[in-house]
């Protein structure tokens, strides 16, 4: 990851959000545009933030909105990059990177997940209070990230404590249905087979996913707070098969529950 390149990309969040960033925000498959007229500011392409990759897959947009949500400065991802469209781990957790140095200091990750828990239903929100790196790399291998406070980093905490019971109560409050579960991460793009959803239930998964887990790490090396939300958009064992389709139809059906969590997230760190 060229630092010159790094440094570019900050200034220009901060000079596009008038100032330090206080939050960054990463919309997962299909909430590319939940917080856009939320958000008082600008809409970028991704070609205009220096190093940062275009995605390919279907759903992320390659926008960043920037500006300011209830009083404090954002940066929205609408879009992001994932191991299986061939990236390395530094343009997955690029975006990560670049806000975390611009001075955002909560991060707010959102997935699409498939459930392995049998008690979850379609449309259901997750509250990831743990994940399981499953995808055979990390983006602390090789060079020290920029800016990390080291080589190993401490993940009993991943998923910061006060920013989930601030969810929960956000929650309750908004009359959502909010599980806590383990998000498992895996490379994809192939959904999992019925052994695979089994064995990860088995194991401690409650959903699965092709994103998130890097991003986290990355975070949590620079010593962010994270929190993050998996929409449940199928249920493995239930009998129905599982398409890209499918995920971006129940995101769209559940953005208003996500664009408000996400607000409170914000409002309220």
């Amino acid at each position: 990851m060229k630092r010159k390149r790094l440094e570019a990309a900050a200034d220009y969040l901060r000079e596009k959000a008038g100032g330090e960033l206080d939050c960054a925000i990463v919309l997962g498959s299909g909430f590319g545009a939940v917080l856009r007229e939320r958000i008082d500011g600008t809409t970028v392409s991704y070609k205009k933030i220096e190093g940062m990759p275009t995605p390919t897959v279907a759903g992320h947009a390659g926008e960043a909105h920037i500006g300011t949500l209830h009083g404090r400065r954002v940066v929205a991802f609408s879009g992001r990059f994932h191991l299986y469209e061939g990236r390395a781990t530094g343009d997955v957790i690029y975006p990560v990177v670049a806000a975390a140095h611009a001075g955002a200091k909560t991060f707010v990750l959102t997935n699409a997940a498939g459930g392995v828990n049998q008690d979850y239903r379609p449309g259901d929100l997750m509250l990831i209070a743990d994940h399981m790196n499953l995808t055979g790399t990390s983006p602390l291998i090789g060079a020290t990230l920029p800016g990390a406070r080291g080589r190993f980093v401490d993940m009993a905490d991943a998923y910061a404590p006060h920013l989930r019971e601030l969810a929960r109560h956000m929650a309750s409050e908004y009359g959502i249905v909010l599980h806590d579960g383990v998000y498992a991460g895996l490379v994809g793009p192939a959904y999992e087979t019925p052994a695979e959803a089994r064995y990860l239930r088995m194991i401690g998964a409650d959903a699965v996913g092709m994103s998130t887990v890097l991003e986290t790490i990355a975070a949590r090396a620079l010593d962010r707070d994270v929190v993050g939300f998996s929409l449940i958009t199928n249920v493995h064992g239930n009998g129905s098969s599982t398409s890209h389709d499918e995920v971006l139809d129940a995101a769209a059906r559940s953005a208003e529950n996500v664009a408000r969590m996400i607000e409170g997230i914000v409002a309220n760190s």
